[in-house]
């Protein structure tokens, strides 16, 4: 009798442990393809976020230097038209600045030294149409008020005759007498009357 029940514990306890190894060999291979799975899928989040990141960065890299050629081109851009606005004002100026004449001690013919800048002068004009100009006769401090302006405008007519003659129209050109009113060097030696004698072109605004 007491075999027999030892005999029946023995069965129960393999039968047991027999149940218990078959249920960790089936529960334990869909336990390892779990954990594989989830493994399997941290990697393929790290690897998707690591890409992401290297293409955030690469878009930021390419930004920044589609940035840094725009502004470079801008800049040159920029300082080409500052360049050229610069060149049509420095050929604006150019082209309503003249040379003066200058004269003799009471004389009001062009002299031959003085030809030179007159015809440039006139070349100017007739290079711009559109600019009319004021030729003033000027005087040194010696001889009356009323001497000077009636030499001033002798000088005045004498190169207006010149530009005219060198092709510019005469209704573009208005003469005047400043007489010794304004002189371009206020000394009181030969020096300064020379500077004095004197006609200047003035273009009109």
């Amino acid at each position: 009798m007491r075999t027999s029940t030892r005999f029946t514990k023995l069965f129960l306890v393999c039968s047991i442990a027999a149940a218990s190894v078959v249920a960790y060999g089936c529960g334990g291979k869909p336990m390892q393809q779990a954990m594989q799975g989830e493994m399997d899928k941290a990697k393929a989040d790290a690897e998707a976020k690591a890409k992401a990141e290297a293409e955030r960065m690469k878009a930021e890299a390419e930004a920044k230097a589609r940035k840094a050629k725009e502004d470079m081109e801008a800049k040159l851009k920029g300082d080409a038209d500052a360049e050229a606005r610069m060149k049509a004002e420095a050929a604006a100026r150019a082209a309503r600045t003249y040379e003066t004449t200058y004269f003799d001690y009471d004389k009001s013919n062009i002299r031959d030294d003085q030809k030179a800048g007159l015809t440039q002068n006139a070349d100017k004009l007739k290079g711009n149409a559109d600019i009319k100009a004021t030729v003033e006769g000027h005087c040194d401090e010696r001889g009356t008020a009323e001497y000077n302006i009636a030499l001033g405008q002798k000088r005045a007519e004498s190169a207006k005759s010149f530009l005219v003659k060198a092709g510019v129209a005469a209704d573009r050109l208005k003469t005047v007498s400043l007489g010794k009113e304004r002189p371009a060097d206020a000394g009181h030696t030969e020096a300064a009357w020379a500077k004095n004698r004197r006609v200047e072109i003035v273009a009109a605004p």
